[in-house]
C-alpha cells in the first residue's frame, strides 16, 4: 500500500509566510516509500510493516498541510487547491495509466475490473477496494496490484475538506477542535485513514500557539523516548495498532520537524519518494519476469533487486514528470483554474461514491 507522499518540505505557498524546511523530512519519506515496497516485495515480513509508513505519510500531510492552511485565507485557497492538484494528480493518473496498460495486456476487462479502476479515478478506492480485495482479488487490475492507491483517495479527501475545517470554520485553528477531530478519527472506521492526518494537523496547530517547542533538547529526548516505547508496545501488542500508529507516526514526525538548510541531495531523494511510492509495483513485476527464468522467483535476490529496480524508475520518473511539473505549475496558476481544480476534486469524489453506492449500497 502506499499515500502517500506526497508533499515537499518546502513549502513556498505564494502570498505566504515560506515555511521552515525540514531535511530530516526528505530523507523520511524516500525511507517510508521504500519500507512499503521492501514490504510488498516480501523483504519486511512484520504484518504492519507497509501501513505504518503509511501511517507516518499521513501525519507528515497533516503537520505540512496543516502548516500551509493555519495561515491561510479563503482568497488563498484556489492556489492552494491548484497546487496540491498539479502536485498530486499528474503523477498518479500517470501511475495508474501504467498499471492499467500493464492489465489491459494481461488480464480480463470485467465490470469489476472497471468498477475498481473507476474508486482509483475518483479518489475513493480506500472505501470500496480494499474490503474486497480477499473475495474479488483475481478480478482486480493485476491481481490487487495498486491496491496501495487507497492511501492517495484517503490523503486526496483530506485535501479536498481540510481547507474548509481549518481555514473557512472559525473553530479549525483552536487546539479543543483538532483534539475532538483526533479523538474521532482514531475510534470511528476509518481511523487508518484519517487518525494519523488529524494528529499531525493538531500537532500543527500545537505549533501555531505555542512555537517551536519540539526543536528544544528536552522535547526533543522526550519525543525520541515517546517513539521508542510507543514503537515497542505496538510491535508487541501491547497496545492496539489502531492508536499506537497514529500515536506513533505524528511522534515521529514532530520529532524530525528540525529546520535546516536546504540541501539538494535530500530534495532529490525525498521528490523521488512518490513516484516511487505509486510506481514499485514495477520493480516487483521486472524482477519476477527475470528471475523466473531462473527459477528463482520470490527469491532473496529477486526481491532486493526489485527494490533497486523501483528506485531507478523513481529516479527517472521525478526527472522527467514530478520535478517539471513543481517548476513549472505557477506558470499555469489563476484563480479560476484554482477553483475549477477543486471543483473536479469534489465531483470526483460525489461521482466514486455514487458509483461505490450503487454496488455496495452501504459504505
Amino acid at each position: 500500500m502506499i499515500t502517500v507522499d506526497a508533499v515537499s518540505s518546502l513549502v513556498n505557498f505564494h502570498g505566504l509566510k515560506k515555511t521552515a524546511y525540514y531535511p530530516w523530512f526528505d530523507y523520511l519519506r524516500i525511507v517510508l516509500a521504500t519500507a512499503v515496497a521492501a514490504s510488498h516485495a516480501g523483504v519486511l515480513t512484520w504484518n504492519q510493516a507497509g501501513n505504518l509508513p503509511v501511517q507516518i505519510f499521513f501525519a507528515l500531510s497533516g503537520w505540512l498541510i496543516g502548516g500551509i492552511l493555519l495561515q491561510s485565507a479563503s482568497h488563498d485557497l484556489p492556489r492552494f487547491y491548484f497546487n496540491r492538484a498539479a502536485r498530486i494528480w499528474i503523477p498518479y493518473f500517470l501511475a495508474i495509466f501504467l498499471l492499467v496498460a500493464v492489465s489491459v495486456l494481461k488480464d480480463p476487462i470485467t465490470a469489476k475490473w472497471i468498477e475498481f479502476i473507476s474508486y482509483k479515478v475518483t479518489f475513493v478506492y480506500n472505501f470500496f477496494g480494499p474490503p474486497q480485495l480477499a473475495e474479488f482479488t483475481n478480478a482486480m487490475p493485476l491481481q490487487g496490484t495498486g491496491n496501495h492507491f487507497w492511501s492517495i483517495c484517503a490523503e486526496e479527501q483530506f485535501y479536498l475538506v481540510a481547507p474548509i475545517l481549518i481555514t473557512i470554520i472559525p473553530a479549525g485553528r483552536t487546539i479543543w477542535f483538532w483534539v475532538l477531530i483526533s479523538l474521532v478519527a482514531i475510534w470511528s472506521p476509518y481511523w487508518g485513514y484519517f487518525a494519523a492526518i488529524s494528529l499531525g494537523v493538531l500537532a500543527a496547530v500545537l505549533r501555531s500557539k505555542f512555537g517551536a517547542w519540539h526543536t528544544i533538547v528536552l522535547a526533543r529526548v522526550s519525543l525520541l523516548g515517546f517513539v521508542i516505547i510507543v514503537f515497542a508496545a505496538t510491535y508487541f501488542e501491547t497496545i492496539a495498532y489502531r492508536i499506537g500508529a497514529p500515536l506513533l507516526s505524528a511522534a515521529v514526525v514532530v520529532l524530525l520537524a528540525q529546520p535546516g538548510q536546504h540541501s539538494a541531495t535530500a530534495a532529490f531523494v525525498g521528490g523521488m519518494s512518490y513516484p516511487m511510492y505509486l510506481n514499485h509495483w514495477i520493480g516487483v513485476f521486472v524482477a519476477n519476469t527475470i528471475f523466473s527464468r531462473f527459477d528463482l522467483r520470490g527469491s532473496e535476490l529477486s526481491k532486493y533487486t526489485s527494490i533497486i529496480v523501483a528506485l531507478g524508475i523513481a529516479a527517472i520518473l521525478y526527472m522527467s514528470v514530478d520535478k517539471i511539473v513543481r517548476a513549472n505549475r505557477e506558470k499555469f496558476f489563476t484563480t479560476k483554474r484554482g477553483r475549477i481544480a477543486a471543483s473536479i476534486g469534489y465531483a470526483l469524489v460525489l461521482v466514486g461514491l455514487s458509483v461505490g453506492f450503487s454496488y455496495s449500497g452501504a459504505l
